[in-house]
């Protein structure tokens, strides 16, 4: 199971910058970031009560990045079509994919898969 951590994730080496894949165009700030992060718990909620229902990580993951291309395909064409064409929401990806590899990473140094599964469903068990 996974959550985004807002705490967390400032604190693990992620820095922002001009190249950090974060849209800084708007200056709404940490209100936009703190929504965010609620708005991605949520959704990694839904995905951990699955997980905990039997079904499939890879399954889930997958649904994951189908619904976070459908959804970011949708607002773009209506709010920024050229996004897409520019790379930014891919970059953007990237760049969060990259740093929650390196985070989980180092959460879990070679652990069994299924040892590693279970402690991490007992540790977010355990934070809420």
């Amino acid at each position: 199971m996974a959550n985004h951590d807002d705490h967390d994730h400032h604190h693990h080496g992620h820095v922002h910058g001009p190249d950090c894949g974060h849209d800084h165009s708007h200056d709404h700030g940490d209100d936009d970031h703190t929504l965010s992060v609620q708005i991605a718990n949520q959704i990694i909620n839904v995905a951990n009560t699955r997980l905990e229902s039997g079904l499939q990580p890879e399954v889930i993951a997958e649904g994951l990045r189908h619904a976070a291309a459908n959804f970011s395909a949708f607002v773009a064409q209506h709010t920024d079509p050229e996004a897409i064409a520019e790379g930014h929401i891919t970059e953007e990806f990237h760049h969060m994919l990259e740093y929650y590899a390196q985070v989980h990473g180092r959460q879990h140094e070679q652990p069994k898969p299924a040892a590693g599964l279970h402690q991490l469903i007992n540790q977010v068990k355990d934070e809420f």
